[in-house]
C-alpha cells in the first residue's frame, strides 16, 4: 500500500504537476490560502470594527505592499528569473543574502511613509505606526522567500507555507475576537507574525543554512540589484496603479468611504487570484524554456474568457449578498461593484500580456507598460476620486486599466517581435 501510495505520488508530480493545469492548480491553492487569511480579516475587521477600523487597516497594507515593492529594489522578481533559468549562476543563498542585507532600507522607508502619513488627517497611534513598521518588513521577507520557492518551481512548497500560515493566522484573529482584544493594532500585529514564522520555515526548507552549503567567496549582489531595477519600477508602478486610491480616498474623503470601496473591491480582487497563478505559471514555464510564444498566448486566452465568466457570476452574488454578509452599512458599496468587475476584466489582459513579457522579453524591459499605466492612474486618481469620492475611484479603475492594458498588450507585441 505503502508503495503504491508513493508511485501514485511520483507520476503526480512528475505528469500532471509538470502540465501547466498542475502548476497552475498548485499556485492557485497557494494563493488561495492566503485569500482565505484576507477574508477573515476583512470578515471580522469590518464587523466588529466598522468602515473606519477596516479603513485603518487598509492603510497598513496599503503602506506594507508599497514599501515593500520599493525597498526589495526589485531583487524578488529578479531572483526568481535567475534562478528559474538554466543558465544562470545564481543561487537561492544569493537571492535571500541580498534581501537580508535591504531589510534596513525597507525599515526606514516604511518608517518615513507611515510617519508621512500621520502627519495629515490620519492620525495614527504610536502602537498602530510600530505594527505598520513590522508588518512592511515581514511581508518583505516572506515575499522575497516565496519567490525563491517560485524560482526552483518549488510549487507544492510553496502551497505548504501558505496554508500553515492561513491556519496560523485564521486561529489568531479569532482568538482576539473571541477574548475581545481584536483592534486595527492588534490586527495588524497579528498579520506581521504570520509571514515572519513562514520565512523562517522556507529558509530552513530551502537548505541554504545547510553546512554545505558554505559561502563561495562572492555573491551576485549587484547584478541582482541591476537585474531587479526595472522590475522594481513596474511592480513599484502597479502597485500604484491598483493601491493608490486607497490613500487618496482615505485622504480626500475619509476612512469611512475608504471601508466601503475595499468592501466591493473585495470580490474582484480576491478573483484576481486565477489570473495571476496562471499567469506566473505562463512565465516560469517559458523563462525555463520548457513552453513557447503560441503555447503561452493559447493559455492565455483561455484564462481570459474564463475568468471573465467567473467575475460576471461572482459580481451577481455579491450584489445580493453584500449587506448579508457585511451588515446594512455596507448597502452603498453596491453601487460600485459592476463598474470594479469590468475594470478587473480589463486588467486581466495586462496580467496576461505581463506573463509573457517575463516570459519572453529582456529583463530590462519588464517594468515600463507598468510604468506608462501608473502615470495614467495617478492623474486619474488625483482628479476623479476628491471630485466624485468613490464612484470617482471605480471609474478611475476602469480607465486607468483600459489604459494599462493597451500598453501592456502595445510593448509585448513588440517584444515578442524580437524575437521571432
Amino acid at each position: 500500500m505503502i508503495r503504491f501510495i508513493r508511485s501514485a505520488q511520483t507520476r503526480l508530480q512528475l505528469g500532471w504537476f509538470k502540465r501547466v493545469r498542475g502548476e497552475a492548480a498548485l499556485v492557485l491553492l497557494a494563493r488561495l490560502a492566503n485569500v482565505a487569511t484576507g477574508a477573515v480579516l476583512v470578515l471580522l475587521t469590518a464587523r466588529h470594527l466598522g468602515p473606519t477600523g477596516r479603513g485603518e487597516i487598509t492603510i497598513a497594507f496599503t503602506l506594507a505592499w508599497a514599501t515593500t515593492s520599493f525597498a526589495d529594489l526589485g531583487t524578488s522578481t529578479s531572483g526568481r528569473i535567475s534562478l528559474l533559468s538554466p543558465m544562470s549562476d545564481v543561487t537561492t543563498r544569493d537571492v535571500f543574502s541580498v534581501t537580508a542585507v535591504l531589510l534596513p532600507l525597507q525599515v526606514v522607508v516604511s518608517t518615513i511613509a507611515v510617519t508621512a502619513l500621520s502627519m495629515t488627517s490620519l492620525d495614527f497611534s504610536l502602537r498602530f505606526a510600530v505594527a505598520t513598521v513590522a508588518l512592511s518588513v515581514a511581508m518583505m521577507m516572506l515575499n522575497s522567500s516565496v519567490n525563491v520557492l517560485y524560482g526552483l518551481r518549488r510549487y507544492v512548497d510553496v502551497l505548504v507555507t501558505e496554508s500553515f500560515l492561513a491556519v496560523f493566522q485564521i486561529f489568531t484573529l479569532v482568538g482576539l475576537l473571541w477574548t475581545g482584544r481584536l483592534t486595527a493594532t492588534s490586527a495588524v500585529t497579528a498579520m506581521a507574525v504570520g509571514p515572519i514564522l513562514g520565512t523562517c520555515w522556507i529558509v530552513r526548507a530551502s537548505g541554504v543554512l545547510h553546512l554545505s552549503q558554505a559561502p563561495r567567496g562572492r555573491f551576485h549582489w549587484r547584478r541582482l540589484i541591476v537585474d531587479g531595477l526595472s522590475p522594481m519600477a513596474g511592480t513599484f508602478s502597479i502597485f500604484v496603479a491598483l493601491r493608490l486610491n486607497r490613500i487618496v480616498l482615505a485622504v480626500a474623503v475619509g476612512t469611512h468611504s475608504l471601508g466601503l470601496f475595499t468592501v466591493a473591491i473585495a470580490v474582484p480582487e480576491t478573483l484576481r487570484v486565477l489570473p495571476k497563478a496562471v499567469g506566473q505559471v505562463i512565465a516560469d514555464r517559458a523563462r525555463s524554456g520548457v513552453d513557447q510564444v503560441v503555447d503561452a498566448r493559447r493559455h492565455a486566452r483561455l484564462l481570459v474568457v474564463g475568468h471573465g465568466l467567473v467575475l460576471a457570476v461572482a459580481t451577481l452574488v455579491a450584489w445580493m449578498f453584500v449587506p448579508v454578509v457585511f451588515g446594512e452599512g455596507f448597502r452603498q458599496a453596491r453601487e460600485v461593484l459592476v463598474v470594479l468587475a469590468v475594470a478587473e476584466l480589463v486588467l486581466t489582459f495586462h496580467f496576461m500580456y505581463q506573463a509573457l513579457l517575463i516570459g519572453f522579453g529582456r529583463v530590462s524591459g519588464i517594468g515600463l507598460p507598468s510604468v506608462v499605466g501608473a502615470v495614467v492612474m495617478v492623474a486619474l486618481n488625483l482628479i476623479m476620486i476628491p471630485a466624485w469620492g468613490m464612484q470617482g475611484a471605480a471609474w478611475a479603475c476602469l480607465l486607468g486599466f483600459s489604459a494599462l492594458a493597451a500598453v501592456s498588450i502595445a510593448w509585448t507585441n513588440r517584444e515578442l517581435r524580437r524575437i521571432g
